[in-house]
């Protein structure tokens, strides 16, 4: 190839293209369009945003409700009136008052939010095991440890990541009667094709030989004991929690509440209504209760 060759019109920039004299009448005047454009846009946002109801109820410090369980626990177990200090010893129960003199209308979304949890920070956010989420159960990720083995057991799920799963149960009564509140449907579905179950055997079966992460409560094949389906690596409070957040102060959608039954069909009614909440994650954490008259989120 010669030297010569390099010296093409194409090589060079030369090609025919568009060259626009942007003078300053021309500059302003095309800011000032696309600003008009957009104004309808923002007009729009702005009053789906207004038509947002939401309420904020923080639980980090909620005083307990003594238990008949309670009576077993001695020593400085009892001198904690809040959660926040008696989960340590053992089971804690709070509840928190949601007084609602008009109601929520329309679509109601419960949100869990918590403060200073960094699920951006980069070791804690690859460690995971990317097969064993989509079901292929064999060698563990080196990215999983320390949470990779317990007890000469394989973890599934392994890693920080899941370890950490946000596993308070929170109730919404009216009248110490549950409200009932939808658990699926609340993940993306591009999302969920992420994370599959083992084929070919039932849940407990297929994770006999495996253990659950050492923070968690409840066996992976009984997250949810109400519905079969949302068990497993495919259970979407799991999915949900797996999504990583960008900030350290964030919210995950939790519940929905299922309209579907006669007098929550509209919304929640005006009334008082209490969430019973079993306290085990130990981060600042806040409810938020939204209703949404054109799009559901909190």
């Amino acid at each position: 190839m010669g030297r010569s060759d390099h010296y093409t019109d194409f090589n060079q920039q030369r090609k025919a293209a568009w060259k626009p004299d942007l003078e300053p009448k021309t500059v302003l005047f095309s800011f000032l369009g696309i600003g008009l454009c957009f104004i309808p846009i923002g007009l729009g946002l702005l009053m789906a945003s207004d038509s947002v109801q939401e309420k904020v109820l923080d639980y980090t410090y909620c005083l307990r409700v003594p238990q008949l369980d309670d009576l077993t626990l001695a020593g400085p177990a009892s001198s904690y009136l809040t959660c926040a200090g008696y989960s340590a010893y053992g089971r804690c129960v709070c509840e928190v008052s949601l007084p609602l003199p008009e109601g929520l209308q329309g679509n109601v979304v419960i949100f869990y939010a918590l403060s200073r949890f960094y699920q951006n920070h980069r070791h804690f956010l690859k460690s995971k095991d990317e097969l064993q989420l989509l079901g292929q159960v064999g060698p563990v990720s080196s990215n999983c440890y320390p949470f990779d083995y317990r007890n000469g057991s394989t973890i599934v799920p392994c890693g920080s990541f899941a370890n950490a799963l946000f596993n308070d149960s929170i109730q919404l009564l009216s009248n110490n009667q549950p409200i009932p509140l939808a658990k699926t449907g609340l993940a993306w579905s591009g999302e969920k094709a992420l994370f599959k179950n083992p084929q070919g055997h039932a849940l407990n079966e297929s994770y006999a030989n495996y253990v659950a992460p050492p923070a968690w409560t409840k066996n992976i094949w009984d997250l949810d004991p109400e519905t079969a389906f949302n068990n497993g690596l495919e259970n979407e409070d799991f999915i949900i929690w797996m999504r990583p957040s960008a900030f350290p102060n964030f919210r995950k959608i939790f519940r929905r509440l299922d309209q579907s039954v006669g007098p929550y069909s509209d919304g929640l009614p005006a009334g008082n209504y209490t969430f019973r909440i079993e306290y085990s994650m130990c981060f600042t954490s806040q409810l938020l209760c939204s209703c949404l008259q054109r799009r559901r989120r909190v």
